[in-house]
């Protein structure tokens, strides 16, 4: 039962699929053009990340799509952070919406400082994600979602020390980071119009 609880915790609420649900619920909610901001943000930030780690993987420069060693991880930034580039630049072309293009400049700057900090200390991403994807999405359709959003990043973070993927101190720090950036995206852009 743990081990099915910490797999979901990890391969259901995964980086790429919480930020492809926190771009499409930002597109949703703040863009008239919401369907092309959301198919060139969540290819340029969650796709090809994915995709180039399953690659990395299956070629045998990782080993796994979650790249744990973190000396495995140079390659994979370099290209995220190029996809990211071209990504952010790609949506502010098309989008009308101020909320996906400073999220778009937050996830640029993410991975920079992520990238940097793996040199010296190992980070979680699933932490930092799902705890930034946990208040921006709250934020976007009401703060009510927080009773969802706060447990699934408690599962994520849990299943990440259960799975010995990550200590207990890489997973919050990823988690304080990404509860910081969410601080930043809310004071830079604002609270987006909810639906609710």
């Amino acid at each position: 039962m743990l081990d099915r609880t910490a797999w979901i915790g990890s391969e259901v609420f995964s980086p790429p699929v919480l930020v492809a649900a926190m771009l499409a619920s930002l597109a949703v909610v703040t863009d008239p053009r919401w369907a092309l901001t959301t198919v060139i943000s969540v290819f340029a930030f969650a796709v090809v990340p994915q995709g180039v780690a399953i690659a990395m993987t299956l070629r045998g420069r990782a080993s796994d799509k979650f790249i744990v060693n973190r000396h495995q991880r140079h390659l994979f930034y370099a290209i995220v952070m190029a996809s990211t580039l071209l990504g952010a630049a790609a949506t502010a072309l098309v989008t009308e919406s101020t909320w996906v293009r400073w999220t778009c400049v937050i996830a640029v700057g993410l991975v920079m400082m992520v990238a940097a900090i793996n040199l010296v200390f190992k980070i979680s991403l699933h932490g930092l994600i799902s705890a930034l994807s946990a208040v921006v999405i709250a934020s976007a359709f009401s703060w009510w979602v927080l009773l969802v959003g706060i447990p699934v990043w408690a599962l994520v973070i849990w299943s990440r020390v259960y799975l010995r993927r990550h200590s207990a101190g890489e997973v919050a720090a990823g988690s304080v980071l990404g509860f910081a950036a969410a601080g930043v995206l809310l004071a830079a852009a604002g609270i987006p119009m909810r639906i609710t």
